[in-house]
């Protein structure tokens, strides 16, 4: 990728931070216009854009002692993109792995015992998983034993990486099981439509063994569409993190979104809404990187479009 288009790509997830902000203050001056009278702090849109994204200044938060939100974001941002970054690594591993396994003997035991478990974290809600976790094995709390137990609060990495990982490890797989499910069914059946191809019986009619041949044949023709489910799946995966937040206690952005939601803060909601676009369009982004290194298909559009 030239160093063009990823200048394009980058200028386009501005675009997108910004025109969802904007759709944000429009509706609340629609639905809410009771809201913004008298408000001078936020003013008109164009004025509160300009602030916002100029100048980092996103007004000051409507509970407790009126904290600037953009205070707010800067320390509520490092646990949102921990926690998201740990259940989209955790979600796509157990995903891809779970489907490569499965393709081995999609009709056997064991690939329809992980197809359930796919379906079930699939369907679950995370909330509910998460309390269920919490209950059974929180630490102080949980009716089972299980060692020191899952933390009940979130630390700091720099206050202890050990700590920090030991409070996020429970709610990186209660985040990731809903993706891992959806990748693993998108990836068994690339990879059995795969295995018809050409190429596979050439590979299987050398001599290969079938877990080389998967691993090195099939199971790359099916990274590439269970990657994109994976990028289209980015807001239902921010919406999940708003929920383990909430279970978890981590101390994110979005974790007074419902409280936020009920008050009518608008600077905070207005705030919440730019950092929200903001990361599932930087996930996007990387997503396509990741496409384009892949499969060579997608150079060569990408050739094909640079050089109209």
């Amino acid at each position: 990728m030239s160093i063009r288009r990823v200048s394009f790509r980058l200028g386009g997830i501005a675009i997108v931070t910004v025109l969802a902000t904007a759709c944000a203050f429009v509706l609340f001056h629609v639905l809410r216009p009771e809201l913004f009278q008298g408000r001078g702090d936020i003013g008109s849109l164009p004025h509160y854009l300009e602030r916002a994204f100029l100048h980092f200044d996103f007004g000051r938060s409507e509970q407790g002692s009126q904290t600037p939100v953009a205070d707010l974001i800067r320390q509520g941002v490092p646990a949102d993109v921990s926690l998201l970054a740990g259940g989209l690594a955790v979600g796509l591993l157990l995903g891809i792995g779970g489907g490569i396994l499965c393709a081995r003997r999609p009709r056997g035991f064991w690939s329809r015992l992980l197809q359930f478990v796919a379906m079930a974290g699939m369907c679950a809600p995370v909330y509910v998983v998460g309390l269920m976790a919490l209950l059974f094995f929180g630490a102080d709390i949980g009716v089972i034993p299980a060692g020191i137990g899952i933390p009940l609060r979130y630390v700091e990495f720099g206050d202890s990486p050990s700590g920090w990982l030991g409070a996020l490890i429970v709610p990186w797989f209660v985040l990731g099981l809903p993706l891992a499910g959806m990748c693993l069914r998108v990836m068994l059946g690339q990879m059995v439509e795969a295995g018809d191809q050409e190429y596979v019986r050439a590979a299987r009619a050398k001599g290969l063994k079938e877990g080389v041949v998967l691993r090195k044949h099939v199971a790359p023709a099916a990274l590439a569409p269970t990657a994109m489910l994976a990028s289209s799946s980015m807001p239902l995966l921010l919406t999940n993190v708003v929920l383990v937040e909430q279970v978890f206690s981590v101390p994110g952005v979005f974790a007074d979104l419902t409280h936020s939601i009920g008050t009518a803060n608008t600077p905070l909601i207005l705030g919440m809404t730019a950092v929200g676009a903001f990361l599932i369009a930087i996930t996007t982004f990387l997503f396509d990187i990741f496409l384009l290194w892949l499969d060579p298909r997608v150079r060569v559009g990408e050739a094909l479009a640079a050089g109209r």
